[in-house]
């Protein structure tokens, strides 16, 4: 764990390698903004500020109440990293199934 969060920890107070940053501006066309997220509900300050702005913009052109655009915004947030997690650990239902995945030997 302190391993984790002694490579990561940068990230996370906010400072992003400039090697990394530059390119992201210049490949990219964007900027690096780190969302957060810990497994026990927790987020990181960036992810923090986007939820609030998110919620902010909705209230201001909407006319939701601010708690209830957060909440809102937290809600479909878990509901989406739920859906993905268990996509990712059932598979998903569809009928696609990429060629040659039966011929693979997984050693189990």
């Amino acid at each position: 764990s302190s391993g984790i969060n002694a490579e990561y920890g940068d990230v996370e107070k906010g400072v992003v390698p400039l090697c990394y940053m530059r390119r992201v501006q210049i490949v990219e066309g964007g900027t690096f903004s780190p969302l957060v997220l810990t497994t026990t509900g927790g987020v990181g300050p960036e992810m923090d500020r986007a939820m609030k702005r998110a919620a902010k913009l909705l209230e201001d052109r909407h006319g939701e109440m601010y708690n209830e655009a957060l909440t809102t915004i937290r809600r479909r947030l878990r509901f989406c990293l739920l859906i993905s997690t268990l996509r990712s650990l059932r598979g998903c239902r569809t009928k696609y199934s990429p060629s040659g995945l039966n011929e693979i030997d997984f050693n189990l």
